[in-house]
């Protein structure tokens, strides 16, 4: 008995031991470099070049009084994403370490490939969390990753809130990394698609995009912009071509990705008059799709509440006649902006990332089987789209009951 609590005694003791002295497979700060973003760009040889951006944990402490970017970048080449990824570390001395990645790019030229062929890496390292986005980079992904922008300390931290907070315009799209993984494995029926950012000068961003002179006197200082506007199309792998803002939220109609927008509209009976429209409460779509007799029909019934954000107008008047011309101009413009984003997705680009064919294969697996190798490059683009749009004026908006709106009293 004596020899039993013994023995009882070691087991407890030896457990204790292990829980206490931490996990087998801790990282040590000096030996590890924690990525926080990562690009894909190719270089004229075809070779796969890796970009990292990591943290300067020094200056990244209160007492350090250092002053500035806070990062460091590094660009590494190999045949394959995994050799370009060791190479850091004959570079460097440190492992990457993923499991912090906030974004990953996909610069354009590399895109155009087929991008299983690199982004394989990402999809079988244990330590990279699917929570990343990704996103597609007009021009190089290196560039950008190597920019300074003033707006933070941390650039990745700039460029993961510029994807996150894209459902809040509704110009491009936000994309987790398992998300686009999960459609490349299986792109039939419903093919991946990205955000899309481009590096902007400041100067260059006020006079294109702004559309005015920019600030040319005596200490001017300018940044760098990340630009998040447009959707990447992918077709098996690769880059077929891109969406702008407008076809964007086209696209995010459909699949109803649009978490608030600000749409446009003239004011009735007055010229250059706008009303903005915000994109509020409700938002519902669905989609039926069928096949018969050789032909697609993809039935879209999309529902939205708004409210009225400002206006040009003191003649404004708040009735049952105001209410329905708004009604009926934004549904309009959503059933424009749908058909705007159909024509060039499906037939144009041949693709199918409204992923209608998925759900044809809900509704009908056996016939899905027959048709999917046709299905977008001959039926999708032939297919008839009716496109139903109920738009309601939410009656709680405060702007109706605003002092300077002229309300029509019975």
């Amino acid at each position: 008995m004596r020899n039993l609590r013994r023995s009882v005694k070691l087991l407890l003791l030896s457990g204790i031991l292990i829980l206490t002295t931490g996990c087998w497979n801790r990282q040590e700060a000096d030996k590890i470099e924690y990525v926080l973003a990562a690009g894909i760009d190719l270089n004229d040889k075809g070779q796969i070049v890796l970009t990292v951006l990591t943290p300067v944990l020094e200056a990244m402490k209160p007492t350090s009084g250092l002053k500035g970017e806070q990062k460091k970048t590094l660009s590494v080449v190999g045949d394959t994403t995994f050799e370009a990824a060791r190479s850091y570390l004959q570079i460097v001395g440190r492992k990457l370490y993923w499991s912090h990645l906030q974004v990953l790019l996909i610069g354009e030229k590399a895109a155009r490939t087929n991008v299983r062929h690199y982004l394989d890496f990402f999809s079988s390292d244990p330590e990279l969390r699917g929570t990343a986005y990704i996103a597609l980079v007009k021009g190089r992904a290196l560039d950008m990753l190597e920019s300074t922008p003033d707006i933070t300390a941390i650039s990745s931290n700039y460029l993961k809130d510029s994807i996150k907070n894209t459902d809040l315009d509704g110009k491009s799209v936000k994309v987790h990394f398992t998300e686009f993984a999960r459609k490349l494995a299986e792109p039939t029926g419903g093919q991946p698609y990205t955000s899309m950012l481009q590096l902007l000068e400041q100067a260059d961003y006020v006079k294109n995009t702004v559309g005015v002179k920019p600030y040319q006197g005596g200490g001017a200082k300018q940044s760098s912009l990340f630009y998040t506007s447009g959707t990447g199309v992918f077709s098996n792998g690769r880059l077929v071509g891109t969406l702008n803002g407008t076809e964007s939220r086209g696209f995010m109609w459909v699949t109803g990705k649009l978490k608030t927008a600000i749409v446009t509209v003239p004011c009735p009976n007055e010229s250059n008059c706008q009303i903005s429209l915000e994109i509020a409460g409700e938002k519902k779509g669905k989609s039926k799709v069928y096949y018969t007799d050789g032909k697609a029909v993809i039935q879209l019934h999309i529902s939205v509440e708004f409210n009225i954000g400002d206006k040009a107008s003191s003649k404004f008047k708040v009735d049952s006649k105001t209410i329905s011309y708004l009604e009926e101009q934004l549904s309009n413009t959503i059933r424009n902006e749908v058909h705007m984003a159909f024509r060039k997705v499906a037939i144009d680009y041949k693709s199918d990332i409204f992923a209608f064919g998925n759900r044809l294969e809900d509704r009908n697996p056996k016939l899905w089987k027959q048709i999917k190798d046709q299905w977008e490059k001959e039926i999708l683009p032939e297919a008839e789209l009716d496109v139903q749009v109920i738009s309601k004026l939410r009656r709680t908006s405060r702007t109706l009951y605003s002092p300077w709106v002229k309300a029509e009293h019975s």
